[in-house]
């Protein structure tokens, strides 16, 4: 079987290296034509957001889409392959030494439960990149603070699984605001115990968790570049345009158009 090893700092396609952290660091990776498409590993471990585009990925148990907004975490030396992508298609990787880990005793299944909990999502990957951006004395230590704050909560072998199913509910439900009672229905959960495990489980209220999901369901449709940011202010159910401009920027960092521009 062909198989390709990547070293720190390689992705396939067309790649852009920013400004160098000691620990973590930010590749940017275009797709405009067909690169290698067998199996691959990288040297370290990184998380990818899917800016636009994507493709359809296999890994040794899994093979799943890979789509606009969605973070992914990628272990070091984790075999897979990606195939069916969509040109022009355009990654960001944050890149781990394996330092992170060591210094602050982290693992990658906690990076594979804060995706599963949506502690950490397209919205703090991007606050991570904006903070890169303005590079400093401090950003080094500012961003790993940023990224251990993400990865919080349960360990994953003490999560219910009525947990994940009040996940997905809300996920599949993102613009109609259920109530913790209709939660509690949906999964034959008494209320008081879904109000006591919903903030160790997801790092928020029920109230912040579903704003979150609006502004990453508007995120996607930014980097779409189809619609205004007022039609995409009235579909994620914001009251005008200045209010998700206002709850977009406090969520990542970054104004609206900046992020589309990126």
């Amino acid at each position: 079987m062909e198989m390709l090893n990547l070293e720190k700092g390689q992705y396939l396609g067309l790649n852009r290296r920013y400004d160098r952290q000691e620990t973590l660091n930010f590749i940017d990776t275009t797709y405009h034509e067909k690169v290698f498409n067998g199996w691959h590993a990288h040297e370290r471990a990184h998380l990818t957001f899917v800016l636009n585009g994507g493709n359809r990925e296999q890994r040794k148990n899994s093979d799943e889409p890979r789509f606009t907004g969605q973070v992914v975490f990628y272990h070091s030396h984790e075999l897979h392959r990606n195939d069916h992508t969509v040109f022009p298609s355009r990654n960001l990787n944050l890149e781990i030494d394996p330092s992170f880990f060591g210094e602050y005793k982290v693992t990658g299944e906690q990076f594979e439960y804060a995706l599963k909990a949506g502690t950490l999502t397209s919205l703090e990957f991007t606050r991570l990149f904006n903070e890169s951006i303005f590079k400093d004395a401090l950003t080094d230590d500012s961003l790993k603070l940023l990224l251990l704050s993400c990865l919080g909560g349960t360990p994953i072998q003490n999560t219910p699984d009525w947990l994940f199913r009040i996940r997905d509910l809300l996920n599949d439900c993102w613009d109609s605001w259920p109530t913790l009672s209709e939660l509690a229905a949906e999964t034959s959960v008494h209320p008081v115990t879904l109000s006591k495990y919903f903030h160790r489980f997801f790092g928020c209220t029920l109230s912040a968790y579903m704003r979150n999901l609006k502004a990453q369901h508007g995120l996607v449709m930014i980097r779409s570049g189809k619609y205004s940011l007022s039609e995409i202010s009235h579909a994620c159910g914001y009251s005008d345009q200045s209010h998700f401009i206002r709850c977009f920027k406090g969520a990542t960092g970054m104004l609206p158009k900046h992020f589309e521009r990126f």
